[in-house]
């Protein structure tokens, strides 16, 4: 069964939000026009802050040389970091809880980002 992430905002400007996306689609957070997952108003999100990957199974996060960094679980990432359920990854003001699990069989409403 094909896997499908879920990103849930916890806190920041985007607080509530709810992102659901294909395993096989990088996410791109920032404050860029180009993110998938667009901060535009945590002023101390990058533009290009982070990004969200899935390789042979795992899923990964990334900064992207931001200015303040990227945090999984309070600590600082320096390298890809590999991402489990419950996982808090954030940046700026904003905290986003990671989880993956089975995509529903017959769910067509998932696109590359919802």
């Amino acid at each position: 069964m094909k896997k499908v992430i879920a990103l849930l905002v916890q806190s920041g400007p985007l607080k509530g939000h709810k992102y659901f996306v294909k395993t096989d689609c990088p996410v791109l957070i920032g404050r860029g026009e180009e993110s998938n997952i667009r901060i535009k108003s945590d002023k101390f999100c990058s533009r290009s802050q982070a990004v969200v990957f899935c390789d042979k199974g795992d899923c990964y996060v990334k900064d992207l040389e931001s200015t303040n960094g990227t945090f999984v679980n309070k600590v600082r990432v320096t390298e890809n970091v590999k991402l489990k359920n419950n996982d808090v990854i954030s940046f700026g003001s904003t905290e986003v809880v990671f989880f993956i699990a089975d995509k529903p069989k017959n769910d067509k409403s998932l696109m590359n980002v919802v």
